[in-house]
């Protein structure tokens, strides 16, 4: 039988938002620390336009153009994307083995704990069966007592009818006696 995720494990399974900012947060701080590395020595390597070089080089004179044009923007967007794809891959490695790790101490820690179960109903079945020997023996205590109670019961009867049986036989010859020693007594005289 294949053994069906429980919803936990399923929630757990798909990524959250809480998952995507553990993966993203490196990879976007790579692409905003390489972004503004490139612009500031773009900033402090370039020479600002003037119009006599403008007109010899060709550059943008205009006032934004001193802090940022579209090659250093291209450059920026170009390098970040360098950084963060290479942080991204590297925290996705760190994350999925840490995932794998977390995921094998759960498993550990799961097997451990049906293994704990399993004990305990082990101790459990051993106690009940414990018990139920003791209640067993209890039980043949008493009937062997019963019967040994039943048994001199029965003895003392005897020896109680023997006994009587005796002390009647005693009686009856001691009646007989008196009669015949009455009977002598009497033929005597």
């Amino acid at each position: 039988m294949i053994d069906q995720p429980t919803p936990t494990e399923l929630d757990s399974q798909r990524p959250g938002i809480r998952d995507v900012w553990e993966i993203a947060w490196l990879p976007g701080l790579f692409a905003i620390v390489t972004a503004a590395t490139t612009w500031l020595i773009w900033y402090y390597t370039n020479m600002p336009c003037t119009a006599e070089l403008s007109a010899s080089i060709g550059c943008n004179p205009a006032t934004v153009a001193r802090y940022i044009d579209v090659d250093i923007f291209g450059r920026m967007l170009t390098y970040s994307a360098i950084t963060a794809a290479a942080g991204g891959v590297w925290n996705y490695n760190m994350f999925t083995k840490m995932r794998a790790v977390i995921a094998a101490e759960t498993k550990r820690a799961d097997e451990a704990e049906q293994r704990l179960e399993e004990y305990r109903q082990q101790v459990e079945e051993e106690r009940r069966q414990a018990a139920e020997e003791r209640q067993r023996r209890i039980e043949t205590e008493f009937q062997q007592l019963a019967e040994a109670r039943r048994q001199a019961d029965a003895e003392r009867r005897q020896e109680h009818q023997a006994f009587m049986a005796a002390l009647t036989e005693l009686t009856a010859e001691l009646a007989h006696l008196r009669q015949q020693r009455n009977g002598d007594g009497h033929n005597g005289q």
